[in-house]
């Protein structure tokens, strides 16, 4: 195969972030009737379900989260939600199941950057799930161009750590990474899963024990 001297159109990278027992109040946005079925009585019902699928985007910080994508979200009763985003040649995808005791969200995305630390983080502080698996498929070269993966290195340097917004002891979140795999298909298609589990009780707490200090 030639390659164009433009390097960066010839590389292959999906990244893809599945979240289990999202944060209750983030799942139940995600809930039709929520919101008001009729904004005024000539409203159609397609408007309405484009009025409250925008309604759902920007109250869960998605907007945010693919900022300067062309966004198209869905909304679906009674519950649910699917978006896709594009811009240039990257898209992103995210779907959503908000059911209690199997709450679900998926986040992926075709995006080439050197680091995916701030987008992951972004993600995962969006939808604050309890366990995330993370998969990242790549060819070789587009592993070169990456300058840190989460998906390599020790477990110890590729925690976790997001904020939550709260002002307490539990305005954090810490996820550990807790297995890893990866195999290699076809001639340079790099296949990496890992699995991370949120690290219960508030991080200076779990600090102090890791010294030896005792936590009154």
């Amino acid at each position: 195969t030639i390659r164009s001297k433009n390097t960066e159109l010839d590389t292959d990278r999906v990244l893809n972030i599945m979240m289990f027992d999202i944060d209750p109040t983030v799942a139940d946005l995600f809930y039709y009737d929520r919101y008001e079925a009729k904004a005024h009585p000539e409203e159609s019902e397609d408007d309405a379900v484009h009025r409250i699928s925008t309604a759902q985007t920007k109250a869960a910080g998605i907007d945010s989260l693919c900022a300067g994508y062309k966004i198209d979200p869905r909304a679906f009763e009674p519950c649910g939600y699917s978006m896709n985003a594009i811009l240039f040649r990257s898209y992103s995808t995210i779907h959503i199941t908000p059911e209690e005791g199997s709450s679900y969200a998926s986040f992926e995305t075709n995006q080439k950057v050197e680091s995916y630390s701030s987008l992951i983080n972004n993600v995962v502080r969006t939808f604050k799930p309890k366990r995330f698996v993370m998969t990242l498929m790549a060819d070789e070269l587009g592993l070169q161009q990456m300058k840190t993966n989460p998906l390599t290195g020790s477990s110890e340097s590729s925690k976790i750590i997001v904020g939550t917004g709260k002002t307490d002891s539990s305005n954090k979140m810490q996820y550990k990474r807790r297995s890893l795999a990866s195999i290699k298909v076809e001639e340079d298609c790099c296949c990496m899963m890992g699995n991370w589990v949120l690290e219960e009780g508030p991080l200076d707490v779990r600090a102090g024990k890791l010294r030896g200090m005792s936590v009154s």
